[in-house]
C-alpha cells in the first residue's frame, strides 16, 4: 500500500482541524439555528396570531426532532467508540506479532536470520516513533521498505536452505505481522464514521435546535442561559465523537505504549 493510497489527504485535512475549532463552530451553528427559530416563531405568532399555535403539537414535534437526533447521536458514538477500541486492540496485537516474529528469526542460524531480526526491529522502531497523523505517510513508506527487505531475505533463506518446520514458523509469524498492519491501516483509514452520517447528524442537529427556537419564538419568551447550555452539551458530544474518530491526534489517543515497550525491549537486547 502506498502512502498517497493509504492516507487521502481530505482525511487528513479534516483530521487537523483542532478540537476546539470544531467546538467553537458547532456552538455557533445550534446557537444561530435557535436564534433563527426563535425569531421565525415569533414572526409567524405575530403575523397569523389569529390561527394559533397547537402548543402540544409544537412540543410533540419538537420532542421528536431531539429523540431522532439523539439516536443518531448515540449510534454514530456507539460506531465511534468501537473503531478507538479495534484500533486500541490491534496495536497490541501487533506488537505481538512483531515479538513472536523477532523471537523465531533470531533462532534462525543462517546469516538471513539476523538481517530478518534487525529489519524487525527497525520496523518496530519505525511505528514507535509515529506521534500524529502526519507521520502516516512516511511511516507506511518506511513500513513497506522494511517488509519487502524481509520478505527478500526469507526468499533468499528458502532458496540456499532446506526448509524446516521453524522456517515455516517463522513465514507464518511474518505473515501475521503484516496481516495486522493491513488491519491497521484499515481500522485507521477505513473504519470511520461515514460521511453521511455526518452530514444526517448535522442536518438533524440544525432542524432540532430550529424546533426548539421556533417553540420558544411562539412563546414569545427563552431563557439565554438554558439556550447556551444545550447548545454546549450537544457540540461535546459531537466533539466527543470526531476526537474518538480521529485514528491519530486529538485527546483520546490510542496507546502506543506497547510498541513502544517493544521496541526498547528488543534495542536493549541489540545492545547486549
Amino acid at each position: 500500500m502506498s502512502g498517497d493510497e493509504g492516507f487521502p489527504m481530505m482525511h487528513i485535512s479534516l483530521d487537523t482541524t483542532p478540537l476546539l475549532l470544531v467546538l467553537l463552530l458547532t456552538m455557533i451553528v445550534v446557537l444561530a439555528a435557535i436564534e433563527l427559530g426563535f425569531h421565525l416563531g415569533a414572526w409567524r405568532t405575530n403575523r397569523h396570531a389569529a390561527l394559533g399555535e397547537s402548543e402540544a403539537q409544537l412540543s410533540s414535534m419538537t420532542g421528536a426532532h431531539l429523540a431522532l437526533l439523539a439516536f443518531i447521536m448515540a449510534f454514530s458514538f456507539s460506531m465511534a467508540a468501537g473503531h478507538y477500541q479495534e484500533r486500541r486492540n490491534l496495536i497490541m496485537a501487533d506488537a505481538n506479532a512483531i515479538s513472536t516474529a523477532h523471537s523465531r528469526a533470531s533462532l534462525i542460524a543462517a546469516p538471513e536470520g539476523r538481517v530478518i531480526a534487525d529489519a524487525l526491529v527497525d520496523y518496530v522502531s519505525v511505528r514507535a516513533e509515529v506521534k500524529g497523523l502526519e507521520d502516516g505517510p512516511e511511516m507506511i513508506r518506511k513500513s513497506q521498505e522494511i517488509e519487502d527487505k524481509i520478505w527478500r531475505e526469507v526468499k533468499s533463506l528458502v532458496d540456499t536452505q532446506p526448509l524446516t518446520v521453524l522456517h515455516s514458523l517463522l513465514i507464518q509469524s511474518l505473515n501475521e505481522v503484516s496481516d495486522v498492519n493491513d488491519q491497521r491501516m484499515a481500522a485507521g483509514l477505513k473504519n470511520r464514521v461515514p460521511r453521511i452520517l455526518w452530514t444526517v447528524l448535522a442536518a438533524l442537529l440544525i432542524l432540532a435546535m430550529l424546533g426548539i427556537g421556533y417553540f420558544s419564538g411562539s412563546k414569545g419568551a427563552r431563557n439565554p442561559i438554558a439556550s447556551t447550555a444545550l447548545a454546549l452539551s450537544f457540540s461535546l458530544v459531537l466533539v466527543l465523537i470526531a476526537d474518538l474518530d480521529r485514528p491519530m491526534g486529538g485527546t483520546l489517543k490510542s496507546d502506543q505504549s506497547p510498541i513502544i515497550d517493544l521496541r526498547d525491549q528488543l534495542l536493549a537486547q541489540a545492545a547486549r
